[in-house]
């Protein structure tokens, strides 16, 4: 949901907005209304729960998954190349099923529902603020999608090779990172 929630405030413009309601009381966020980026979306979180859920007696179900924007330019020799210009990164805990039944999962719903919300104004503040670092529109390679800006998410799965680690460091660039 906060992805969604960033991705629609970094969108280009131009697309349907369709308002989600999450499952928890009173709590609604847009999202670009954009099958591809709902996709990546979706299939990223099932991957990071499922992580989680593996790490859970190695990292008590933590860790952090990653949304990377950045602007594909021209390598030379070495062809495109992905330089990141802002990165989002969510520190999450996998849940555990409450010890105490039905009263202690309400207070838990309503802790996770101000902590989102919390967030969202958060999210909402930042990308008002901070726009000078966002590269020139380039539609065509926005990966696949003429809504957002490209991207990727990664969760605590994704394993890093000393390949991606030169290649990250090559790439480096001007980036915003941001921590949540």
């Amino acid at each position: 949901m906060l992805f969604h929630h960033i991705l629609f405030h970094r969108a280009l413009g131009g697309e349907v907005v369709a308002k989600e309601c999450v499952l928890l009381d009173d709590l609604f966020y847009v999202q670009c209304d954009d099958a591809k980026i709902k996709n990546t979306v979706t299939v990223s979180a099932a991957n990071a729960a499922a992580a989680l859920e593996k790490q859970m007696n190695k990292t008590g179900g933590a860790g952090k998954v990653s949304l990377t924007f950045f602007e594909t330019v021209s390598g030379g020799i070495w062809g495109e190349r992905k330089v990141p210009w802002e990165e989002w990164v969510l520190h999450v805990r996998a849940r555990t099923k409450p010890a105490f039944g039905q009263q202690e999962e309400m207070l838990r719903r309503k802790e996770l529902e101000g902590r989102l919300k919390t967030l969202m104004w958060q999210i909402h503040g930042i990308v008002n603020l901070r726009r000078s670092h966002l590269p020139k529109v380039n539609i065509s390679s926005s990966g696949g999608s003429p809504l957002c800006f490209p991207f990727e998410i990664k969760d605590p799965s994704a394993k890093q090779g000393v390949l991606d680690l030169l290649g990250r460091a090559v790439s480096s660039g001007p980036k915003v990172q941001v921590p949540l």
